[in-house]
């Protein structure tokens, strides 16, 4: 209890407290280094050491969250969606069907509470920073082949490349990000009606803490 009181006695001062939920350590790094580069102070991602989790237990840690933080933003990889809908056993309900009755329950019952979704990952929001993209990539490995074939030759899944002193992730890309932006917005929002297309709705995270392009 004296966790969530000390969180929103920022709020009082006038400082809205965040919290990132996230199940890819991509996700965390990136969004580390745009804390860092952005000077953002009031962003707490979670978990720190993450470790892939179920649709359901994602969703317990946002209404955890959504208790203690003035706003939460859970961040879902949509390759992880696809990944356990495959896995399903017959009869039982998807991965997609639970996001499904998830965003309906956020509506309705968690208004601190929204929802960004990448598809199929991150890797997509980086490739938005050097091309304009419109097919659909059905997992991450394909679009992060592409990134690295093109793009970023030397790419790696890794803390020490996302967060390379001289030149992390952020830093990297940040004189492509008005394009990045353009590019996600393009795409539109995710769709529960149309799930198999390209969508990246990290641009909100620009919008959300007013950081200029």
């Amino acid at each position: 209890m004296a966790r969530t009181k000390n969180i929103r006695n920022h709020h009082r001062k006038g400082k809205k407290t965040y919290s990132i939920i996230v199940d890819g350590k991509t996700e965390v790094w990136y969004l580390q280094m745009l804390k860092k580069n952005e000077d953002i102070p009031r962003i707490d991602v979670k978990p720190e050491l993450p470790k892939k989790k179920k649709i359901s237990e994602q969703f317990a840690s946002v209404k955890e969250n959504s208790k203690i933080y003035d706003e939460v933003i859970w961040l879902i990889d949509f390759d992880t969606i696809l990944k356990e809908s495959r896995e399903v056993k017959q009869g039982s309900k998807t991965a997609l069907q639970e996001l499904n009755d998830y965003k309906i329950e956020i509506d309705k019952n968690f208004k601190n509470v929204e929802l960004f979704i990448n598809a199929p990952c991150l890797e997509l929001w980086l490739l938005l920073h050097f091309e304009t993209i419109g097919k659909f990539f059905s997992n991450c490995n394909d679009a992060e082949k592409r990134l690295k074939r093109l793009h970023i030759k030397d790419y790696e899944k890794s803390e020490k490349f996302y967060k390379k002193r001289s030149n992390d992730i952020y830093k990297l890309l940040a004189d492509k990000k008005e394009f990045a932006i353009e590019n996600a917005k393009k795409l539109g929002e995710f769709d529960n009606q149309n799930p198999n297309r390209s969508v990246c709705e990290m641009y909100k995270f620009f919008e959300k803490f007013g950081i200029k392009k």
